[in-house]
């Protein structure tokens, strides 16, 4: 009866641990006033809530979890009063950064699939208050951010496991959007009006038809790229540079857009390193193609033509199937 109860604990752990594995870090330096157990607390809170649920229907091995790094950097929330600024109790505002990364199949390696900044983060949080997220309505605001990443997450990563995989995650990120209400949806990293690089725009980009040769460039390069480069770095590589075309074309077709921007922040370094045992033409080819979709960062391609190769180790890759998870 003991080891019945043992093993049915354990068939429900792993049945209920989360499809993406979670590592959270705050960076509290800018808090001044509100005492750092209160921050102790929200960490483990944020563990808690993101790696104890389960997002999809699918079943998830342990080694084919998704891993994501959470970085919070956070300070108090202030208001002016008649007698001068004080403190908004419970209010923190700050920035967020989240990577996400996948396995290359054949190797030991991982391949970075988001990273990306949200500068407009703003919640409430109130020590051992449980972080909860509702299917049906609005519970938080800081649950509804953390809901909707980890559908990002999701979305991209079977995305780049089959064509268009991640679409019913980005529909999941948008219910998670219709319910915010109508003051908090206008306001913030929530807003469709003014700078276009923030949860709202993220989110329209993925639904986007014009973002569509971007999400396929997605499946591209790293389902025919980077996982056959072990086997066939040449023709890998060839597919590579039909998935920044592909990206180039998202580009013309919506030019500054967030999507974009979160593809060359993960993809800069990788692209380099993989070009760098290209051949000349190739060589030339993305460094203008990479220019265009990354202006800011144009020199930072010519790192192309330094020469060298990449070299990657053998390995293991979780297995995935048509849908992009078994």
């Amino acid at each position: 009866m003991r080891l019945t109860l043992v093993l049915l604990l354990h068939s429900f752990l792993l049945t209920a641990q989360s499809e993406i594995n979670w590592t959270v870090n705050l960076n509290t330096q800018q808090v001044t006033q509100t005492e750092r157990r209160v921050f102790e607390t929200l960490e483990k809170d944020l563990v808690t809530f993101l790696n104890g649920r389960t997002w999809t229907d699918d079943k998830f091995s342990q080694d084919e979890r998704i891993d994501v790094t959470l970085f919070l950097t956070l300070a108090e929330v202030t208001r002016e009063t008649a007698t001068g600024e004080e403190l908004v109790p419970n209010r923190y505002s700050g920035t967020l950064a989240i990577q996400s990364s996948r396995p290359i199949y054949g190797t030991g390696e991982v391949t970075p699939v988001l990273n990306y900044q949200d500068k407009r983060l703003e919640f409430s949080y109130e020590q051992f208050e449980a972080i909860q997220l509702s299917d049906q309505s609005f519970t938080s605001e800081l649950s509804s951010i953390l809901g909707f990443y980890a559908y990002l997450v999701l979305g991209m990563d079977y995305d780049t496991f089959s064509p268009l995989g991640g679409q019913p995650y980005y529909e999941q990120a948008q219910q998670i959007y219709n319910r915010l209400p109508n003051g908090l949806a206008n306001s913030g990293g929530w807003t469709a009006a003014g700078k276009t690089n923030n949860r709202y725009f993220l989110l329209e980009n993925l639904l986007s038809p014009r973002m569509i040769p971007l999400r396929r460039a997605s499946y591209t390069y790293h389902r025919l790229g980077l996982d056959q480069m072990l086997t066939d770095p040449i023709a890998a590589r060839n597919n590579i540079t039909l998935a920044i075309e592909d990206v180039q074309a998202a580009n013309q077709s919506y030019p500054s857009s967030a999507l974009v921007q979160a593809f060359v922040d993960a993809k800069r370094e990788e692209i380099i390193a993989i070009y760098q045992a290209a051949t000349p033409a190739e060589q030339n080819a993305v460094i203008q193609m990479m220019s265009r979709v990354d202006p800011a960062q144009s020199s930072a391609y010519r790192a192309i033509r330094s020469g060298g190769s990449s070299s990657r180790a053998a390995g293991r890759v979780p297995s995935r199937g048509p849908n992009g998870r078994r």
